[in-house]
């Protein structure tokens, strides 16, 4: 009998098996484009003929596409640890998969408005719009901030300096395969008879609440902020220094963009809590308020750790008004003085909640607008302000302290309890008390943003417990109730000396 001889372990084929990880990973860091563009003609073919098929291989090459992102870099590492074309590349693959997929997000939402529109007798629903054109606007955002990194990192490349990974881009690029997964799943979704054991599969997505979307879209956007806010902090000095040189009123103004833009949002986030409220979306509206709150710290502790709040020389100073106050106040105006005014008359007249003798809630609407703003102009014009201390509540306590009621009178009145005429009356009454609060210059409320800054475990504490409490029926009470207790806090806290009242930075640990 012939012997069988084996070859496996040649020369070419020891070779071949060395080489196979190399290609794998390479399979894995280009292959993303492909499959991206896969999906995108299967949007296409979804869109013109309403082909299930083409609805389940675009899915599964998002699926895919996400897979490949998750260990492709852990495959480079391991395999290609030494190239210096691959942090490059990897970049360069994420751009193009981000060009070619949000832009499809976009468009799908607005188809999958347009097949509603078709299916329903009801017609599209404000909100479904609403969602819609939020959706197209972080597409729009991820497309800029892509943009935006890759100049700063490409400027400061070319002048010597090494880019780094930041973990939150890391983050960044994991939350955004998924999340793409799920709007693309959910925008072309459309049960077709005969593949109801394919759809069953997806019928979830169909029944997803509005609010549960906005929440991860949400939380992807402040991802997308605060990466973007890294590379500026990273980059943007040497950029400034070769752009501005000496100019110091130049650098400054560059810089008061940033502070600026987050003052802008806080501002587009009350006119957009105005919006979620008028269409019934009162804990949303919320919930939004409490990003207009984070962003009006934002802005504030920014303008000074950029050092936008230090005096210019004499020489250098010029009459008139500043932009950045003018755009803080009118803000403010806006997003805690205006905006839960109206949301008090537009939810209290949708429920027909009885209305407190003799003072309609238009009328309470105004007078705590009115105390709003005059709490702003003396906010503005105050000569001797304490350090760490707001003479009088300040407004976006106020408005988290009016809103949260508003929430829980509309939870009541829609679950049909019978103390839903009451919680209308009292939060009439909560109203006139933060207008009361507001212009109580005597009464010293501590800074609480700077206060959680010095303690970042509360202030993580309160954003996981914002974002939980969200999907619970407690949201509005719980927020209500921290409200409450910083409504009476002068009676513990203005004791407090201003010189430690004003600090920002983490207190250290005693040794």
């Amino acid at each position: 009998m012939a012997a069988v001889s084996w070859r496996g372990d040649s020369p070419r084929n020891m070779l071949k098996l060395q080489s196979l990880p190399r290609n794998l990973t390479a399979v894995l860091v280009f292959g993303r484009p492909p499959l991206a563009f896969g999906a995108f003609v299967c949007a296409l073919w979804v869109v013109s003929t309403h082909n299930p098929l083409g609805y389940m291989l675009g899915v599964i090459f998002l699926i895919l596409a996400m897979a490949f992102d998750w260990v492709d870099g852990w495959f480079a590492d391991r395999y290609i640890p030494d190239s210096r074309l691959g942090p490059l590349v990897d970049r360069m693959m994420d751009r193009v998969v981000y060009s070619i997929i949000f832009p499809v997000l976009g468009a799908g939402m607005f188809w999958r408005l347009f097949r509603l529109e078709e299916t329903t007798q009801g017609g599209v629903s404000r909100a479904d719009l609403v969602h819609a054109i939020f959706v197209l606007s972080i597409c729009v955002l991820v497309l800029m901030r892509d943009q935006v990194a890759h100049f700063l990192r490409s400027f400061a490349e070319g002048k010597g300096q090494i880019g780094e990974s930041y973990q939150l881009t890391r983050l960044r690029a994991m939350v955004a395969s998924p999340i793409a997964l799920l709007l693309y799943a959910y925008a072309f979704y459309q049960p077709t008879d005969g593949w109801e054991w394919f759809y069953r599969w997806f019928d979830w997505l169909d029944q997803l609440p509005l609010r549960l979307l906005y929440v991860i879209e949400i939380f992807f956007l402040v991802i997308n902020i605060a990466s973007v806010t890294l590379h500026l902090r990273k980059y943007g000095r040497l950029a400034l220094d070769d752009v501005c040189e000496d100019d110091e009123v130049l650098r400054r103004r560059i810089l008061a963009v940033l502070p600026n833009g987050l003052t802008l949002l806080n501002g587009l986030f009350g006119i957009a809590a105005i919006v979620f409220a008028s269409h019934g979306l009162v804990r949303e509206a919320l919930f939004i308020l409490l990003g207009a709150a984070l962003f009006d710290k934002l802005d504030g502790t920014l303008a000074r750790r950029l050092g936008l709040t230090d005096p210019l020389p004499e020489e250098k100073r010029k009459p008139g008004f500043r932009l950045g106050p003018l755009l803080d106040d009118i803000s403010d105006a806006i997003s805690f003085c205006i905006a839960p005014a109206i949301i008090l008359v537009v939810v209290m007249e949708d429920l027909e909640m009885p209305a407190p003798p003799g003072l309609p809630f238009w009328a309470v609407g105004i007078v705590y607008a009115a105390a709003g703003l005059a709490r702003l102009v003396f906010f503005t014009l105050d000569k001797s302000p304490i350090p760490g201390f707001f003479k009088g509540m300040p407004v976006p306590a106020a408005a988290l302290l009016t809103v949260p009621a508003v929430e829980i009178t509309h939870q009541l009145a829609r679950g049909g309890m019978p103390m839903a005429q009451m919680a209308g009356l009292l939060t009439a009454g909560l109203f006139l008390v933060g207008a009361i609060a507001m212009n109580l210059y005597a009464v010293r409320y501590l800074h609480m943003g700077r206060w959680i800054g010095r303690h970042p475990a509360l202030l993580w504490m309160f954003i996981a417990g914002s974002v939980v409490g969200v999907f619970t029926p407690y949201f509005g009470g719980a927020i209500l109730a921290f409200l409450l207790l910083y409504l009476f806090s002068p009676m513990a806290t203005s004791h407090i000396d201003p010189a430690i009242a004003q600090i920002e930075n983490k207190v250290p640990r005693p040794r």
